[in-house]
């Protein structure tokens, strides 16, 4: 049966039925975003109701609850070869599909993956300085070129590092890019600059509160930002009275302000790798090189921001695991619960994807056979967010 006939049975069976549009409404919002938006071109009323925001946000609601996971696989540093996969139902029947990027110009080969969040994937497509965005929804195939930002590099003061990351403002009904720019001064020590892009209103803004930036510079790659309750966190090295230290930058997305949160003693011989786990904040710590001089750390320790008795936050582990024969790096999170690791390869190995769940210790392999050198992997569920901010 074609979309054309099951959409005009079903609008004959609910008026037959004389079913309440609370109903209609509470039946199509748990429905996939395929078949919503084919229903689309069958019933104008539907056509309306699928489009408004308590709607669109019901839907949300419920796909939330069984997230995929997108990821991007490449095998070279400068990101040719490049392929988008999405993965559902990971720990199940592992349905794997390419996800081709839509677009009325050409991109880089190399699109990066900034975040994916409520349905919205956002793309940097710029060759340098992270100075190029998109903004896609995967499900509806909406695709849009987001406005340049404000800080730019010039001759006479160039760009040195640019960090991004992308999240939700629940509180404002909001999504928002954020760009770090980091500039080098004469005494070789950064000079920070940010801005925010805002789905809502379509604009970038410079943002006033960088002073955190004063005693620590953010350290990893692309995709080392994680979003958590509202905020988005990156690892960094601190400075001054944070010297010899690791960090991380937390940026509140409703107030649009800056803070640092010590990490505990363990990141200083460790790669740190800022994660979500259960809502809250977390960290992995891991090897990446081993040492030459014998000094290896040959764990992987996993620890949780949550809150004490009095009050206060404290860093609690939650998973160890020694000796291993491979390097084990964290990539992320999928449901908020289980951890994306790689297990590195050798010469006669790839790289090799699990989840691992914590609370119950079972390990589940993913079925990438792509994985090369580098990958990016990020939770993502269908949604009918508009790219254009109208929801």
């Amino acid at each position: 049966m074609n979309s054309s006939c099951s959409g005009r049975r079903l609008r004959t069976m609910a008026s037959s039925l004389s079913l309440p549009q609370t109903t209609i409404s509470d039946i199509l919002s748990r429905l996939p975003v395929k078949s919503l938006t084919r229903f689309k071109s069958v019933s104008k009323d539907w056509a309306y109701l699928t489009s408004t925001p308590a709607f669109v946000s019901d839907h949300l609601r419920r796909s939330s609850s069984d997230p995929s996971l997108i990821v991007r696989c490449y095998n070279t540093q400068s990101g040719f070869d490049s392929v988008i996969l999405l993965i559902t139902d990971p720990t199940q029947n592992f349905a794997c599909r390419h996800l081709a990027v839509p677009s009325d110009e050409p991109l880089p080969l190399f699109p990066k993956i900034v975040g994916s969040i409520g349905g919205l994937v956002c793309l940097d497509v710029s060759p340098c300085y992270a100075s190029d965005f998109v903004l896609w929804n995967p499900g509806t195939k909406q695709f849009k070129h987001l406005p340049f930002p404000l800080i730019a590099s010039t001759r006479s003061n160039p760009i040195w590092l640019v960090f991004v990351g992308f999240g939700f403002d629940s509180f404002n009904n909001d999504y928002k890019l954020v760009r770090i720019v980091s500039f080098k001064r004469n005494d070789g020590l950064p000079f920070v600059r940010a801005e925010v892009y805002s789905w809502k209103e379509g604009v970038w803004k410079e943002l006033e509160d960088t002073v955190c930036f004063d005693s620590a510079i953010i350290c990893g790659g692309q995709d080392g930002v994680v979003v958590v309750d509202g905020s988005l966190n990156w690892v960094a090295i601190g400075l001054q009275r944070y010297a010899d230290r690791k960090v991380v930058i937390s940026f509140d997305m409703r107030r649009e302000v800056f803070k640092t949160i010590p990490l505990p003693a363990l990141t200083r011989i460790g790669n740190v790798k800022v994660m979500s786990y259960m809502g809250l904040l977390a960290i992995a710590v891991y090897p990446l090189v081993f040492a030459a001089n014998g000094n290896n750390m040959n764990r992987f320790e996993f620890s949780v921001l949550s809150d004490c008795e009095d009050g206060r936050k404290h860093w609690t582990n939650v998973v160890l695991a020694e000796n291993f024969s491979k390097t084990l790096v964290p990539m992320g999170t999928w449901r908020d619960r289980e951890l994306m690791i790689k297990q590195m390869g050798d010469r006669d190995n790839h790289p090799k994807l699990f989840l691992y769940d914590p609370i119950d210790e079972r390990t589940k392999r993913l079925p990438i056979d792509c994985v090369d050198l580098y990958v990016q992997c990020y939770s993502h569920v269908e949604s009918l967010v508009s790219v254009d901010g109208r929801n």
